[in-house]
């Protein structure tokens, strides 16, 4: 089924910039739906060192978990709102996004929550970031500097980026207390008011344990944003598929993204139209993860775990 896909004013999930798409050039776009969709492509059966290497070079290239920095995802129950095509076509999104969350063991708002991720779909994403990045440009402090550029100028068809906390172990939010520096300033939360130091405080509670870090990373907030004329002839099912992805994760993929991914939509797999077997279980070992712990052994588990889900019988 052919979905024609008219852009409308509408405004930006972050600073409300004005989205509007005159009559004349409003266009039929080839996003096919299809409910029924299958959530999991299946692959090819591995022997479990096979399956290992995998594991290892998509953990690697999804980039999660990179260098010292654990592994982020939702704590609380993911709750999208999709924004910028006319109903039904959003509320198609958004169902696809939950049934894969679902699938994922990813726990789900209840009707009417809050919501903690945002997929807009635009007209001209750069010129959407650009104008952000102009209005509020503290909106990408967590994109790390060598990808904000082509974010903001780049031509990639979907685009996102995080907001995350860190929690302590049981998922308590930080706990900002005074503390002295060494020239004797105090600093109350993270704000330093004298010398260099820059420190939040978290309570812990069993500072003893010799495999916890005592903290979690903890994904707050996802927003999403799909260039309407970039993703023209995929199907809406794909690009809810790949905005559930990202979503919820912390990815910063490599170049090429990881085989057998619905990363590769724009490139490597043309003919991705869900999530992989791969994506799935990347997601499943992800929201099986203890986040605190420390980056290497997050990488660890979840390659020990996608192997399990691929291998087992």
């Amino acid at each position: 089924m052919k979905i024609h896909a008219i852009l409308r004013r509408t405004a930006s999930a972050l600073v409300l910039v004005p989205l509007i798409a005159a009559a004349d050039q409003a266009q039929t776009r080839d996003l096919r739906n299809d409910p029924d969709a299958p959530i999991v492509v299946t692959g090819q059966r591995l022997t479990r060192e096979q399956a290992r290497e995998r594991a290892v070079t998509f953990v690697r290239q999804v980039g999660v978990a990179r260098g010292d920095i654990s592994a982020a995802r939702f704590v609380d129950p993911v709750c999208p709102r999709v924004m910028g095509i006319a109903e039904p076509y959003a509320g198609m999104v958004r169902t696809r996004m939950l049934a894969i969350a679902q699938a994922a063991g990813i726990a789900v708002g209840r009707e009417g929550c809050q919501s903690n991720i945002s997929v807009s779909f635009v007209g001209d994403a750069s010129a959407l970031m650009r104008e952000i990045d102009r209005r509020s440009p503290t909106r990408f402090n967590e994109v790390p500097r060598d990808e904000r550029a082509a974010m903001l100028n780049g031509d990639a068809p979907i685009r996102w980026w995080y907001l995350t906390e860190t929690r302590s172990r049981y998922s308590m939010r930080n706990a900002p207390q005074s503390m002295q520096t060494e020239t004797g300033g105090q600093t109350g939360g993270s704000a330093v008011t004298s010398g260099a130091l820059e420190a939040d405080a978290l309570s812990h509670y069993d500072a003893g344990s010799h495999v916890s870090n005592q903290v979690n990373r903890a994904i707050v907030d996802a927003n999403v944003v799909i260039d309407l004329d970039g993703v023209e002839g995929r199907s809406l099912q794909a690009v809810a598929a790949y905005a559930a992805f990202v979503a919820f994760s912390e990815v910063r993929p490599s170049e090429p993204p990881p085989t057998g991914s619905i990363l590769g939509m724009f490139g490597a797999e043309p003919q991705a139209d869900a999530l992989t077997d791969w994506d799935m279980a990347f997601l499943r070992a992800l929201y099986n993860l203890p986040l605190d712990r420390q980056a290497r052994r997050h990488r660890g588990m979840l390659v020990r775990d996608m192997v399990d889900f691929q291998t087992r019988g």
